[in-house]
């Protein structure tokens, strides 16, 4: 009988050691192929999407993992994003990606519990196939296949939020796809994995405004920052002592000011929590460090997928339980403002505190109540109910958020105002017909 286990423990070591990824660079086929095989053999758990096709024609994968349905929006469960390798010389970000999509699918550990069955998480291993084709091993500051096949910087490509130039009048088949894909799904937290340098990159990318590098969620940045270097394991922090006075954190624009970034991209637009990772000092360092740097980074990784799980989550719906278009959230005064779903969900990141929640139709503000936050990851669940009779009246409105921001009560005030200084016009003007005929 103890033959006969330990016979069997061997295989299943042996098994294991097959199946497992090896610490080492794997190409895009590779890579393909790697990924293809997880999900066949974890057809419950993952769920590979081509997100659109790179310039040379490769296919943009990300992978959907969940403990139930990874294929499918399951409501109010939020959606989280992991892409590496957006510049195509910056390769450690691929292949600790890929680590942890094994792991999350074959770990018994605590927190990948939790992570996989109260959020679906999608990993993009790769967004620069491409450029990773023509960057070279041993590379760790050139330039060499940081670009898509057109010669274009994927960082500074996506749509400034106030229009400023970009630097390609181009806009790449790679930015997009990843363009329609944030379109598509509703994303509460988001890490863009980079290297070349060890620092935690939040929004702002530019300064806007005057000299401000701070956005009005930088307390919440500051802190999954944060959250995140903590919980990294000893490794090259200091590459040529930078950021050791900011403990490795900086806003972006504090750091040095670029257009079209992904994170503030997705900042703006959708009101995701978006951070930039650099990783490791060497942009292609020898493959030898590989598994360092995947046992660096493997718990924050997996500790800011859990993020997602604080502050505020519910629905929006009117008396007939029916979403209701148009609509988005503010919190206090803070923009952006975050969307509602088609189906009426909405998920906002929030440290504990006492916020001011507003629902805003079409910009002008239809309810408002004030919420207590907890400083837990279980996330307060709130289900708002709004009477139709309420956002009707707005209906064919266009206003939006970037022009006006109303509250009907206010809005209803003016117009009585209004009515009353027209009646009393109206009066004025009888009065001297009536004096001048006399």
């Amino acid at each position: 009988m103890f033959k006969i286990r330990l016979s069997f423990l061997i295989i299943s070591i042996v098994l294991y050691k097959n199946n497992a990824i090896d610490y080492r660079y794997h190409t895009y086929s590779e890579m393909t192929s790697i990924l293809q095989d997880l999900v066949s053999r974890y057809p419950s758990k993952a769920s590979l999407v081509e997100i659109g096709k790179s310039q040379g024609g490769k296919s943009l994968w990300a992978m959907a993992l969940s403990a139930y349905a990874p294929n499918q929006h399951v409501l109010l469960r939020p959606e989280v994003k992991y892409i590496g390798n957006m510049h195509g010389n910056e390769v450690v970000g691929l292949e600790v990606l890929l680590y942890l999509i094994e792991y999350l699918l074959t770990s018994n550990d605590t927190l990948v519990y939790q992570v996989m069955n109260r959020s679906r998480i999608w990993i993009m291993p790769s967004m620069n196939p491409d450029g990773l084709e023509k960057s070279m091993y041993g590379d760790c500051s050139s330039i060499t296949g940081r670009y898509t096949l057109n010669n274009i910087d994927l960082n500074r490509n996506f749509p400034d939020y106030y229009g400023a130039t970009l630097p390609s009048s181009i806009r790449a088949q790679e930015t997009s796809a990843i363009m329609s894909w944030l379109a598509n799904v509703s994303f509460v937290l988001s890490a863009n994995f980079h290297g070349g340098s060890f620092v935690i990159n939040t929004p702002l990318d530019r300064y806007y405004v005057g000299r401000v590098s701070t956005s009005d969620d930088d307390d919440i940045y500051q802190m999954v920052a944060h959250s995140y270097i903590n919980r990294t394991k000893q490794t090259d922090k200091a590459c040529s002592n930078q950021f050791t006075d900011t403990g490795y954190i900086t806003r972006g624009a504090d750091w040095y000011e670029i257009v079209g970034g992904m994170q503030d991209y997705g900042y703006f637009n959708y009101g995701t929590i978006e951070l930039t990772l650099e990783i490791s000092c060497c942009k292609y360092p020898e493959s030898n460090l590989l598994a360092g740097y995947w046992d660096y980074n493997r718990d924050a990784m997996i500790g800011h997928l859990l993020q997602a799980q604080r502050g505020v989550k519910g629905l929006i719906l009117n008396e007939y339980s029916q979403p209701i278009p148009s609509t988005e959230i503010m919190i206090n005064n803070r923009k952006p403002v975050v969307k509602v779903t088609s189906l009426g969900e909405f998920w906002r990141i929030l440290l504990p505190g006492t916020y001011t929640l507003k629902v805003l139709y079409k910009g002008i503000q239809i309810h408002s109540r004030e919420i207590t936050i907890q400083n837990s990851l279980s996330p307060l669940n709130l289900t708002i109910i709004i009477s139709s009779s309420t956002y009707l009246p707005y209906i064919n409105m266009t206003t939006t958020t970037a022009t006006t921001i109303r509250s009907v009560k206010s809005s209803s005030s003016n117009i009585f105002i209004n009515w009353k200084i027209s009646l009393s016009l109206i009066f004025l003007f009888i009065y001297f017909i009536l004096i001048n005929e006399n």
